[in-house]
């Protein structure tokens, strides 16, 4: 694969991941404040799709839609207390600007061990979701989207890191 077919696909997957996390927050706000507006009980994702038994916005409520507090990394309600999609946001953003990028000079935050490690740590968040999903038994479009896509991105980082000639030169 050539590196501008590598930095498109990349780059179009981080575009793609970026919206879908969007779209992800903005059915959880309106999820969570249906009762706050006089149109919040005719709000349908368009994610939630009845033929397939798919309902996103049942997913994004769940305690697991914010992993921080889930974990209790940070108490919830705290302003660090963010939704999955607004942690999927920067991931997708930290993607994008990274290989928009990578023809320069590489900065700290944007080597192939550090994109491997954040990569790793989206891999593993998905892992978790969607071992969550399979247990209640619920179908999430969106979800099962972005897992596909941080497969992708995570699979490149590795195959990125093995041809990796990033290494630690001593000077005397």
């Amino acid at each position: 694969m050539s590196v501008v077919a590598k930095l498109f696909n990349n780059a179009v997957l981080a575009i793609i991941g970026l919206i879908l996390s969007a779209y992800s927050v903005y059915v959880e706000h309106k999820v969570e404040h249906k009762d706050d507006t006089p149109d919040g009980d005719d709000f349908q994702a368009l994610c939630d799709i009845e033929a397939i038994g798919a309902s996103c916005s049942a997913v994004f409520s769940l305690p697991e839609g914010k992993m921080l507090s889930f974990f209790g990394i940070v108490p919830e309600g705290h302003a660090l207390d963010i939704p999955n999609g607004v942690l999927g946001m920067l991931f997708y953003s930290y993607i994008f600007i990274r290989f928009q990028i990578i023809g320069n000079k590489q900065r700290i935050l944007f080597t192939t061990s550090v994109n491997l490690l954040i990569s790793t740590l989206a891999i593993l968040s998905s892992a978790f979701l969607a071992r969550k999903l399979y247990i209640i038994r619920e179908l999430c479009v969106v979800c099962i989207s972005t897992h596909i896509i941080n497969t992708t991105l995570w699979i490149r980082a590795i195959r990125e890191g093995m041809g990796s000639s990033e290494k630690v030169v001593k000077t005397e």
